[in-house]
């Protein structure tokens, strides 16, 4: 999915802004100004809640980055429904005023989950398994998409890192489903970034070393020289 916006709002944003923008020319016809103010200031609402600013991933292999901006509420390790396994799960609570756009928590390619779980569990969710065989769970388990999955993506199709993958619309809570081993780069409270902040790292055993651990010294090394 490419990032389309005009000025900064995406084209959802115009579609709202010209109804209002008619609905104000019609109340100040008839009525007067004053009576239009109010539909100001829904417009202004209206740029605020559809506004989505460019973000640029952090160049740090193996992480997972947040697809929302909002407050981390919850980061434990549970059972993962989805995926019928032990995860860690990390919950955001979206800022509506936050990125339009949820942006890809990892690079990898966008399956299918299996329809009935996803209708048990009520919301909508979409998984992504890495090119390293890590699976991860992106759910909309609170507010609504209005009937679109997290990755618009086809099943098959490759999305990368950071890069848009849908709409939040009116999400209110955000969980992903991590690997267990992963290492958690954040904690509760922590304000975030869709697509810019590092929630976790990725873990693998290479020769008995971590290799998140070796691939973040890398980068470390490679950027001091």
């Amino acid at each position: 999915m490419q990032r389309k916006t005009l000025f900064q709002i995406v084209p959802e944003g115009w579609a709202a802004l010209f109804v209002l923008a008619v609905v104000f020319l019609i109340v100040n016809a008839t009525i007067d100004v004053w009576a239009a103010l109010p539909v100001l200031v829904l417009m202004a609402v209206c740029v605020l809640f559809f506004r989505d600013s460019p973000r640029h991933a952090p160049a740090e292999p193996l992480s997972v980055v947040a697809p929302v901006d909002g407050t981390v509420i919850h980061r434990r390790e549970c059972y993962d429904p989805y995926l019928d396994r032990e995860a860690v799960k990390v919950a955001i609570r979206v800022n509506p005023f936050g990125a339009y756009l949820l942006r890809s928590p990892v690079e990898g390619t966008v399956l299918e989950l299996a329809g009935e779980t996803v209708e048990r569990l009520g919301g909508v969710a979409s998984m992504i398994r890495t090119d390293e065989g890590d699976e991860l769970v992106m759910a909309i388990r609170r507010g609504s998409l209005l009937g679109e999955r997290p990755c618009r993506n086809s099943y098959g199709e490759r999305v990368g890192q950071g890069r848009c993958c849908g709409k939040r619309r009116l999400a209110q809570r955000v969980e992903l489903f991590l690997p267990v081993n992963c290492r958690m780069e954040v904690e509760l409270g922590d304000h975030v970034r869709a697509g810019a902040c590092v929630l976790a790292k990725l873990v693998h055993k290479k020769n008995g070393s971590c290799r998140a651990r070796d691939d973040a010294d890398r980068t470390r090394l490679d950027g001091a020289a």
